[in-house]
């Protein structure tokens, strides 16, 4: 029971973190970056199809470089336990999909990012009648949807880093 609540505990403390942490970063370089610039639109310069696109990709392949190689690094220490939710666990079967590989796990974070969450948030974009935003309004979407990114990402990232090693027979 004690090990649960603790898997629960330090997941619900990773969400926290790396959220906040990301919002609070992505959100002012956003700002920092395009304060004195023009609306952002769809096309031409500054656009943010590319600035979401990339953001994609790097942000989940970065945390994930972070996260998965400090999460196994503490448990080799003796810091955390390996973490299984079970077979019932919808999260934790789509966790031990990913290859055991920091790099590779990484890798394919970054691609979902860039294939599945970049086009759903432009697909909302287009549904939603943006038609360009502010640096300021850009900067506040920027921070929050990096955020829930990274909030959302780094569930599985954790459940990878801390699963039980692979026997092989």
């Amino acid at each position: 029971m004690s090990t649960a609540i603790t898997a629960v505990s330090h997941i619900r403390h990773e969400i926290l973190v790396c959220g906040i942490s990301n919002a609070i970063f992505n959100g002012l370089s956003a700002w920092l970056l395009l304060k004195n610039g023009p609306d952002l639109r769809w096309s031409g310069d500054p656009s943010f199809v590319a600035d979401v696109i990339a953001t994609g990709l790097l942000l989940p392949l970065i945390v994930a470089l972070i996260v998965i190689p400090l999460q196994r690094g503490k448990l080799r220490k003796g810091k955390l336990q390996t973490i299984n939710l079970g077979a019932s666990s919808f999260i934790q079967s789509l966790a031990n999909l990913f290859p055991t590989s920091a790099f590779k796990s990484a890798s394919l974070f970054g691609l979902i990012g860039m294939l599945i969450i970049a086009p759903l948030t432009l697909t909302s974009f287009y549904l939603f009648g943006v038609e360009q935003a502010s640096p300021q309004q850009y900067a506040i979407f920027k921070g929050v949807w990096a955020g829930l990114m990274a909030a959302v990402l780094v569930v599985p990232m954790v459940l990878i880093a801390l699963r039980e090693p692979e026997i092989s027979h």
